[in-house]
This record gives C-alpha cells, sequence and structure tokens, in this order.
C-alpha cells in the first residue's frame, strides 16, 4: 500500500488510472473506498489521487488537535511529496472546506476545484450546529447514516489501532466542524475555475452554499434535484457526468 511522509503524517494514498491529476478529498469518516463511484469514472480520464486524513483509514494520527487549516496543510505538503501540482481538486463535505482552503493559500497546487456539501463558517451548518454541539461519540454513531457507518467499520478492521480511537476521533471532528471559519476575503481571492455544488435536502442549508458560490468570483453552482449531503456517491451518473462536464471546461464561467 502507498504512503507518503507528508509534513509529520505518514499519509495513505491510492492511485488510479493516467492522465492529469484530479485529487479527492474525503469528507469527515470517510475511507478511500468511499470515493469508487467518482474512481471508476474519472480514473478513464485521469490520474486520480486518493488520499486519506490523518487519523482517518489507514492513516496514523499524531498529537494534538485537527483543523481544516491543518488538515490543507498536510494535503499541500502530499501534493507537494508527489509533485502534484496545477490539479483538479474534487471536495466533498470536510474535504470541500480543505479544497477551499488550499486553493486560496496554494493556488499553484488547484488547476480546477469542485467543493460539494461545504461550509464556509459553523453558522453554515444551520440547525445541525445545536446538535453537534451536544452530540457525543456514542450518540454520533447511534444516529449516523448507513454511509458513514459502513466507512467506519471500514476504518475499524485498516487502522493502524483497528478503531480503538473512535471516540477520540470523534472529538477531534467535533472541535474541528465547530471551529471552520473561513474568510471571506480568502474565498474572494480564489483564482480557480470553480464549481460550488450541493444537494437540495443537503445537511448544508442551501442559502449558505449560494453565499459561498457568490463570494468566489467566477463560480459556478449546482443545486442537485431530490439529493442529500452525500450525493456524489448515491447518484454518480448524475454527478459524474457535471465532474466530468466543469473539468473539461465544457461549463461557461460566471461573470463577477
Amino acid at each position: 500500500m502507498p504512503y507518503v511522509e507528508a509534513k509529520g503524517i505518514h499519509t495513505y494514498y491510492e492511485r488510479h488510472g493516467a492522465g492529469r491529476a484530479a485529487v479527492l478529498l474525503h469528507g469527515a469518516a470517510m475511507v478511500a473506498e468511499g470515493w469508487q463511484p467518482q474512481i471508476e469514472t474519472l480514473s478513464k480520464h485521469f490520474t486520480v489521487y486518493v488520499p486519506e486524513r490523518r487519523g482517518v483509514g489507514r492513516t496514523p494520527d499524531i498529537d494534538g488537535d485537527w483543523s481544516y487549516v491543518k488538515m490543507a496543510e498536510d494535503t499541500a505538503a502530499f501534493m507537494d511529496g508527489l509533485g502534484i501540482a496545477d490539479a483538479a481538486v474534487v471536495g466533498l463535505s470536510d474535504g470541500g472546506i480543505i479544497g477551499l482552503i488550499v486553493a486560496y493559500s496554494r493556488p499553484d497546487l488547484i488547476s480546477r476545484l469542485i467543493v460539494s456539501g461545504a461550509n464556509y463558517n459553523s453558522d453554515g451548518m444551520g440547525s445541525l450546529k445545536k446538535e453537534v454541539e451536544e452530540e457525543t461519540p456514542e450518540a454520533f454513531l447511534a444516529n449516523a447514516p448507513s454511509q458513514v457507518l459502513r466507512w467506519i467499520e471500514i476504518h475499524r478492521r485498516v487502522s493502524p489501532d483497528r478503531g480503538a480511537d473512535i471516540p477520540k476521533m470523534f472529538e477531534k471532528m467535533k472541535r474541528m466542524w465547530l471551529g471552520v471559519d473561513i474568510p471571506i476575503s480568502g474565498l474572494a481571492s480564489i483564482k480557480a475555475p470553480t464549481l460550488v455544488m450541493a444537494g437540495d435536502r443537503d445537511m448544508i442549508p442551501i442559502l449558505h452554499t449560494v453565499e459561498l458560490w457568490s463570494a468566489i468570483p467566477g463560480a459556478l453552482l449546482c443545486i442537485a434535484p431530490g439529493a442529500d449531503h452525500f450525493w456524489l456517491l448515491e447518484m454518480p451518473a448524475l454527478a459524474n457526468r457535471i465532474i466530468l462536464d466543469f473539468l473539461s471546461g465544457r461549463f461557461i464561467p460566471r461573470v463577477s
């Protein structure tokens, strides 16, 4: 299994296909297997890289709290370590937030950016914010969607400590979720062509998604009908068609 040392993180990643680089950034507890619907399609056109972040899946955690800025620095270090630049980046949920930060802090790394189900501050979680503030690891596991539970079971099998870290991982994620705060000035400085997406039943309110979209110069917006937070994975035919059309430049950028 391939690993790269990136900013002190023994980072696991997968590589599929050939062509221009495309990097898939996962959400929360999502492991590499969660991206299979996109890997199958995108690897026919791109060299697809699928890293697992610190403390998730096969990548061991290190001491210290998590933050989106740290995760963005880890991602930049991963790409630098493999010589990846000017790449297409697709980020889901937490991965989308990280992609936004990389886009304005390391613009050399991203040629096109797609984010889905991302929020730029904790208020963007809507009514979910209060639930997260009060949630315990046990409640999280009891109420998590089946998709997330499947990823957690994979994490239990493949993580260095076989999932004994799950309560600690949840607490770190919780603090990270509640601490997200991307400045509007950062979003406004993004130069890469960007597509902001969400499901019309996403856990991130549509109004917040529209605010995010409007803050990025020239960004395009896609609200998928009948779709929830994980629609990229649950509706792959629609999602992959939109992703490929955007990455191939078939959409006309918005005039800011």
